[in-house]
């Protein structure tokens, strides 16, 4: 299988990090997951982004004083069946999918219902 980009390491960390989640992740979350700075973690982001694996959205208000508004990011339906391909076939198994976590601000526009056929 030929990628539009390089799968690195890290790279293969964040994908599995989207799949165990099933949810959407911002930035800080997928790199908390990941294991990895945040550093590394927005160009892989921008890639799988560029390659139509992700896709994002900020979020609609600021849930808490003082702090920005943060970018979701979540796996488009190829992204969500190319990562589970190249996870398994590096890997050798895909990651157990995470507890259902607590609820999160509210978000612009339902990303996540609409998304929700790709897992």
């Amino acid at each position: 299988m030929r990628t539009p980009f390089r799968i690195t390491s890290a790279t293969l960390d964040v994908l599995e990090a989207f799949l165990a989640s099933r949810e959407e992740l911002h930035g800080f979350a997928v790199a908390k997951a990941a294991g990895k700075p945040t550093g590394s973690i927005y160009p892989i982001l921008a890639r799988l982004e560029q390659a139509g694996w992700l896709d994002s959205h900020w979020e609609a208000e600021h849930p808490e004083e003082g702090r920005p508004r943060r970018r979701f990011y979540f796996l488009t339906p190829t992204g969500a069946q190319e990562a589970r391909t190249i996870v398994l076939a590096r890997r050798g198994q895909l990651p157990t999918p995470s507890v259902a976590q607590p609820p999160r601000p509210k978000l612009a526009f339902g990303f996540l219902a609409r998304w929700a056929g790709a897992w």
